[in-house]
């Protein structure tokens, strides 16, 4: 039975140093290589290579494959719907433990924000990884100190650095691993990536202290980690480490061989077998084989006493309905299973939005998705971390000692994952405008109504308009209650009451 889900790597020992690494590695490599080998597998399946599970026992000479690959359908919009937008980072509060200016971190992360978006583009390495991680349930990243700079545009007219402070490299799963302690917590302890050569396999560690380069079994270089932590990032889709699609690989193989069974289906009512009645073809005075007719000619018979020759095809009705219908329900199923929307017919008409969402199944999509995002959410933290600490090392010939990018922390921030963010515009749009006028602060404003990509970006450029805004809005409101609430002016209603008049005189 394969393999399901990626094995955790573990050892006993409790912290990774010269005199144990080997050891600890040799072991850690054994277990990965079945991850790896499992990772490959399920890239081949996402490329379309799926044997058929069925042998053909009737008519071999018509036995049609086809690869319905519907692996390769959940994948891509796995990748789509919750990749194919940069994940932004965002101030998390204006107050916080750090007692930061709210100018300082909005500055800082808006400079963060644009250092991974265009210096580092981390939007495409991201893409890269989740290609690995909805296929083979985990991803890797590892971030490195930057220290050549030769390269960058360093400092704009203002002073702002323009250009990345860091290095991101996306690895391949197949090539990267981490290792973990078996106890409470199961802290990293190593993170591994490796390239296979012809004199061996060269293998690059990382621990919180130092960085071992390793080849047979042999140290050939170690140097301190001036990050303080391991350098790589692993990434996990789900608590047991599958792929998007991995547990519908049964049900896949079953709809590959609907399908080619009804390609077969077809081709052989082309090719259909002719059925004679009452009739004998000559035979060949030479060989004394039987001549058989062949295509394009003409095939003549005579009517003898009590016979009635025909010539036709054998075959039954062309009638695919059931099959086809049978494939649609298997195909649906998949996707269910796997939280992909199905495509429905609306030209109909008669369903709102949300019942569309619903039944369609956008409303489970976004579920599935808020679920893993907070798996992913706890691999870019680590990885922010990792980001923050590298900038902080950046000599200040580079970045002044006293940049705003600089002053962020990892508590100052949230992550902002954007979705489906052009659906029902007009409603997100006053919904923005409700929280605006009922006292909510802009920036949390513009990230409930999920409206735009870079938040902290469109919160600083429009920070003093939105402000203004409220500021106008209450006033209003102020005012009208006042007027509302307001005792009437009793002073002429004793002229303009008739009775009373009429009781005074």
């Amino acid at each position: 039975m394969p393999q399901i889900g990626r094995k955790k790597i573990l050892t006993d020992v409790k912290e990774i140093t010269r005199e144990n690494i080997i050891e600890v590695l040799q072991k850690a490599y054994s277990i990965h290589k079945m991850n790896a080998r499992r990772i490959q597998e399920l890239i081949d399946i996402d490329r379309g290579i799926q044997p058929l599970k069925r042998r053909k026992t009737k008519r071999k000479d018509i036995d049609i494959r086809v690869c319905d690959n519907i692996s390769n359908y959940v994948k891509k919009f796995n990748v789509g719907y919750f990749w194919s937008n940069t994940i932004m980072l965002v101030q998390r509060g204006n107050k916080e433990m750090h007692n930061t200016d709210e100018s300082v971190d909005n500055a800082g992360i808006n400079a963060l924000n644009e250092m991974l978006g265009n210096g580092e583009r981390i939007g495409y390495k991201d893409q890269w990884m989740a290609e690995f991680l909805e296929i083979g349930g985990i991803g890797h990243q590892l971030v490195d100190v930057k220290t050549d700079f030769e390269d960058e545009v360093l400092q704009t007219e203002d002073g702002e650095y323009v250009g990345s402070l860091v290095n991101v490299y996306t690895l391949d799963s197949r090539y990267a691993f981490c290792v973990y302690n078996n106890g409470v917590g199961q802290k990293k302890l190593m993170g591994v990536t490796y390239a296979e050569t012809d004199d061996g396999v060269y293998f690059t560690c990382f621990t919180d202290k130092e960085r071992f380069e390793i080849h047979n079994d042999e140290i050939l270089d170690e140097q301190i980690n001036p990050l303080g932590r391991v350098s790589i990032v692993e990434y996990e889709r789900s608590f047991d480490r599958t792929g998007c699609f991995e547990r519908i690989l049964s049900m896949q193989d079953s709809l590959n061989v609907m399908v080619s069974d009804l390609t077969n289906d077809i081709a052989q009512r082309t090719q259909e077998i002719w059925w004679g009645n009452d009739l004998d073809f000559p035979k060949d005075e030479t060989t004394g084989k039987t001549k058989t007719p062949e295509s394009g000619q003409w095939v003549l018979t005579s009517s003898g006493a009590d016979k009635n020759p025909k010539i036709q095809p054998l075959s039954s009705t062309s009638d695919n309905q059931s099959t086809l219908s049978s494939i649609d329900k298997q195909r649906n199923w998949i996707l269910q299973m796997c939280n992909v929307p199905i495509q429905y017919d609306t030209s109909g008409g008669g369903s709102t939005g949300v019942a569309m969402d619903i039944s369609s199944g956008w409303n489970d999509a976004e579920i599935a998705a808020m679920q893993k995002q907070q798996m992913i959410e706890k691999g870019k933290r680590e990885e922010l971390e990792l980001i923050l600490k590298a900038i902080s090392l950046v000599d200040t010939k580079v970045l002044p000692a006293d940049s705003q990018i600089r002053k962020v922390h990892s508590t100052d921030v949230n992550y902002k994952f954007i979705r489906r963010k052009n659906l029902d515009i007009s409603t997100k749009s006053n919904a923005l405008c409700a929280l605006l006028s009922h006292g909510i602060n802009g920036r949390h404003a513009l990230i409930a109504a999920d409206i735009f990509a870079d938040v902290e970006q469109v919160w600083a450029d429009s920070k003093e308009g939105i402000e203004l805004y409220q500021k106008y809005a209450y006033e209003n409101a102020a005012k009208q209650s006042t007027e509302q609430t307001g005792m009437q002016d009793m002073s002429d209603q004793l002229e303009q009451s008739p009775i009373l008049k009429e009781q005074n005189s």
